[in-house]
């Protein structure tokens, strides 16, 4: 599921180990793709290939921009604006996603999901 070269030994035993419980939001593919168009043009046909069988395999587990969805990540922003916190559109996105299916955040950035309130684990920790 990794592209990167030299994944973290830890990282892609736990990817494995986890991989029929893993859910990707759609804002991460889109996150993907849009780095995947502005990479250079040596490395786009292997990164094409790594994303297209990552959205093939991970298609059943895509969690979509629902309505529900965006009515939490609302909800949220609102939850943001009265503590003073700010989030990324992206990183806020992502959390309302996981917020609304229950689902726990795997990430390295565990500060950037804290605002809001999501439940976070390190795989790398």
């Amino acid at each position: 599921m990794l592209e990167r070269r030299q994944v973290s030994p830890k990282l892609a035993a736990w990817v494995q180990n986890n991989e029929a419980n893993i859910f990707i939001s759609s804002v991460s593919l889109a996150e993907l793709q849009f780095g995947l168009n502005r990479a250079p043009a040596t490395h786009k046909a292997s990164l094409a290939a790594w994303l297209a069988d990552i959205k093939r395999r991970l298609a059943p587990a895509t969690e979509e921009l629902t309505e529900s969805v965006l009515v939490r990540w609302k909800e949220l922003l609102a939850d943001l604006k009265v503590k003073n916190r700010t989030m990324t559109c992206e990183d806020s996105l992502i959390a309302a996603t996981a917020l609304q299916h229950g689902h726990t955040l795997a990430t390295h950035n565990k500060r950037h999901f804290e605002p809001a309130g999501a439940q976070t684990f390190d795989p790398l920790a």
